[in-house]
C-alpha cells in the first residue's frame, strides 16, 4: 500500500477523533451548564446555598465508581452502562426530593401563618406589620419565604409582584389562596382577618383529610414498591446463589428481551397502582 494512502488514512482518523473529542467536550460543557442551573434554581428555591459545581463533580465521581462496581461484579457492559445511567439520575432525584420536601412543609405551616397574619391585622397593625411578625414567629421554610417577600417589597416590589414571586417559587393550591387573599382584602378591602381565619380553617380541613388519606393508602404505596422491587431482588439473589442458571438470561439477546419486557411490566404495575392510590381532594 502507497505510503500516501497510509498517511491519508491516519490523518483521516487523527480528524474524525479530534472532531469527536472536540463534540464530546462541547456536549459535557452544555450538560454541565444546564445541571448546574437546574440544580442551582432547584436549590435556591429551597433556600439552600450549595455550590452546584461541587454537585456536578461529586455526581460524575459518583457515577464513575457505581459504573465500576457494576462492571467488576457483573462483567457486562449493559449493566455498567444501565448503572451509569441510574447514577446519573441520583443527584436530580435528590435535588427534586428536597424541593418537594421544602413545598410540603410550607403547605403544612398555611394554617398556622393565616393565624398569625389574622391574628396581627385584628389587634391593629398593617398587613406589612402583620407579614414581618408572623416571620419572627413562624419556623422554617415559612419565614424564609416571608422575609424573603418583606425584602423584595424594601426593595420597590408592590405587595402583588412579591406575592406573585411567592406564587411562582410555591406552585401549589394553597399558595395560590393565600395570596389571592391577600391581593383581593389589600385591593378592595373588607375585613381581611375574617377571610385569613376562614382560609385556614379550611386549609386545616383539607390537609387533615389529606393525612387521612396517605395513612389509608400507605399499604397500597408500599404494595406497588414491593411489587417493583422484587424481580430484581429475587433475580440478584439467583444470580448470587446459582449464577449457572440465570447466565442464559444475561449472556443471550433473547434474555435481555425478556428482561426488558419485564422491566417495562413492572413500570406499567407501579404507576398503575400509583395512580390509583393517588386521590384528589
Amino acid at each position: 500500500m502507497p505510503e500516501h494512502v497510509l498517511v491519508a488514512a491516519f490523518v483521516s482518523a487523527a480528524a474524525g477523533f479530534a472532531a469527536l473529542s472536540a463534540f464530546a467536550l462541547q456536549m459535557a460543557r452544555r450538560h454541565r451548564e444546564r445541571f448546574e442551573r437546574t440544580v442551582d434554581r432547584s436549590l435556591r428555591g429551597a433556600f439552600l446555598f450549595v455550590d452546584p459545581g461541587s454537585i456536578h463533580r461529586m455526581s460524575m465521581l459518583l457515577s464513575i465508581v457505581i459504573t465500576l462496581v457494576a462492571w467488576v461484579l457483573s462483567a457486562n457492559p449493559i449493566v455498567a452502562i444501565v448503572a451509569a445511567l441510574a447514577a446519573g439520575a441520583l443527584p436530580g432525584l435528590a435535588v427534586a426530593r428536597i424541593r418537594r420536601q421544602h413545598v410540603e412543609a410550607f403547605r403544612q405551616q398555611i394554617p398556622d401563618l393565616l393565624m398569625l397574619i389574622a391574628g396581627a391585622l385584628r389587634a391593629g397593625n398593617g398587613l406589612a406589620q402583620a407579614l414581618a411578625g408572623a416571620a419572627a414567629e413562624i419556623a422554617p421554610p415559612a419565614r424564609q419565604e416571608l422575609a424573603l417577600m418583606l425584602r423584595e417589597q424594601r426593595l420597590g416590589a408592590s405587595l402583588a409582584e412579591s406575592l406573585a414571586g411567592l406564587q411562582r417559587r410555591l406552585r401549589v393550591e394553597e399558595t395560590a389562596l393565600f395570596a389571592s387573599a391577600l391581593r383581593i382584602g389589600t385591593e378592595s378591602g373588607g375585613n381581611v382577618a375574617d377571610a385569613l381565619e376562614s382560609l385556614a380553617d379550611a386549609t386545616r380541613r383539607k390537609l387533615a383529610i389529606e393525612g387521612k388519606i396517605r395513612a389509608l393508602t400507605a399499604q397500597g404505596r408500599l404494595q406497588a414498591w414491593v411489587m417493583a422491587m422484587l424481580p430484581a431482588g429475587i433475580a440478584a439473589l439467583l444470580g448470587a446463589f446459582d449464577p449457572e442458571a440465570m447466565r442464559p438470561l444475561l449472556a443471550d439477546w433473547r434474555g435481555w428481551v425478556v428482561c426488558m419486557v419485564v422491566a417495562l411490566m413492572q413500570v406499567a404495575g407501579f404507576l398503575t397502582i400509583r395512580r390509583l392510590v393517588a386521590i384528589e381532594i
